[in-house]
């Protein structure tokens, strides 16, 4: 199955070498902006964790708490069917990072994120951002601008494929409609005509 496009990782970035932590938040866009001594102190919040193969990091309808960024292994993003059938949306491996809306906004998780493999993630959680705000305020806005732009990204990405759906539903109703058709080969032309 095709990766679903609403979930693929808009702000992926590989590079290796140096202090393994910083080299790979530091091109995560949440902390992107910050020097390296802004960083250090954003270290002294975040929270390592790590998962068993099949190990389930977040679940579908859980409250959501934090982002996770994936220091090693391989993470299946998992979202329900009506059926109740888990559909595997996105794969997210080293570098990458999930659940970062969460840190505006504490709606419940929309999807699972199961560890494929054994794998290490650093956990940053709503509380100790709200934490930083407090009392980094210039860190803290940074993050906050970063997590804003990134919405603001998602939100351009939604409108573009959602303007595609409908534009391919238009086709397929005139299609439909016409029995021809409708991607423009042979729309409104008379196949008896020759040429």
């Amino acid at each position: 199955m095709p990766p679903d496009p609403f979930w693929s990782n808009l702000f992926r970035r590989r590079d290796h070498g140096g202090d393994e932590l910083y080299e790979v938040m530091s091109k995560v866009p949440v902390f992107q902006d910050l020097s390296r001594r802004e960083f250090e102190r954003v270290r002294e919040v975040l929270h390592p964790r790590t998962y068993a193969a099949e190990e389930a990091i977040v679940r579908e309808g859980d409250p959501g708490v934090g982002m996770y960024v994936i220091l090693s292994g391989e993470v299946a993003v998992l979202q329900e069917e009506g059926d109740g059938a888990a559909v595997e949306v996105a794969t997210f491996g080293e570098g990458d990072f999930f659940g970062d809306q969460v840190l505006l906004d504490e709606s419940p998780r929309n999807a699972s994120a199961v560890a494929r493999q054994p794998t290490r993630v650093m956990g940053f959680y709503r509380a100790e951002l709200l934490q930083l705000i407090q009392s980094q305020p210039r860190i803290g806005l940074k993050v906050v601008m970063q997590l804003s732009r990134m919405a603001a990204v998602r939100l351009h990405q939604t409108n573009r494929l959602l303007r595609e759906a409908r534009q391919r539903v238009r086709r397929l109703e005139a299609e439909a409609d016409s029995g021809e058709p409708a991607d423009g080969a042979g729309a409104g032309e008379d196949p008896s005509a020759e040429g």
